[in-house]
């Protein structure tokens, strides 16, 4: 009878923690636009095919959709400076790119790597990046995104586009590791059931 209870309070404990170990992805896409610059000088060649992209902070959110539709137009939104190789990618990744918080949700974005970073017709004021990295919204788990950035003139715009929906690889949350545990323990007590009657 006591080996009975242990076994419904181990099933009971493996469904709430399969129940809890469920992701909850972002979805949607945000996008940015930043004040002029009266002087032009968003991008400063470093030298060597090195650049570094300078924000006109703060860039104000112009739209939102899905995860992002609650974020007010214009919300302020400062930006790290993003640094990289003509045709070869980030220096380093920014951690975060942007952060922002509304009431109590903090929204985030990991810049992590660059896919293309291309001067149109060979102008340096007139530049198209694109990208990937992590999305983050508070009670969401964090979600892998691709990103696109347009510098022309004095203007710079910025979105977030269709998030991929993939949860980023990590550590086991805390439902999914009650579950494993759970299942592990139902199967030493039927390992101990079938050697008591052997």
């Amino acid at each position: 009878m006591k080996a009975s209870k242990i076994i419904i309070a181990i099933v009971a404990a493996t469904a709430l923690g399969l129940g809890a170990a469920q992701a909850t992805q972002i979805t949607g896409t945000i996008g940015f636009t930043s004040a002029p610059n009266p002087s032009g000088g968003f991008l400063v060649n470093n030298g060597g095919g090195n650049f570094t992209l300078n924000f006109n902070n703060p860039l104000h959110v112009n739209f939102g959709t899905d995860d992002y539709s609650g974020v007010p137009v214009p919300t302020d939104v400062n930006f790290a400076s993003i640094t990289f190789q003509n045709g070869v990618g980030l220096t380093s990744p920014n951690v975060p790119e942007w952060t922002f918080t509304v009431g109590t949700t903090t929204y985030s974005f990991d810049l992590l790597s660059l896919m293309t970073a291309t001067f149109v017709n060979g102008n340096v004021s007139a530049l198209t990046l694109m990208g990937d990295g992590v999305a983050h919204i508070t009670g969401f788990d964090d979600t892998k995104a691709i990103f696109a950035l347009e510098a022309t003139g004095t203007h710079l715009s910025f979105a977030i586009l269709q998030p991929s929906n993939t949860a980023v690889p990590g550590v086991p949350d805390s439902g999914s590791a009650l579950a494993l545990l759970g299942i592990g323990l139902v199967a030493v007590e039927g390992l101990r059931r079938k050697l008591a009657t052997a």
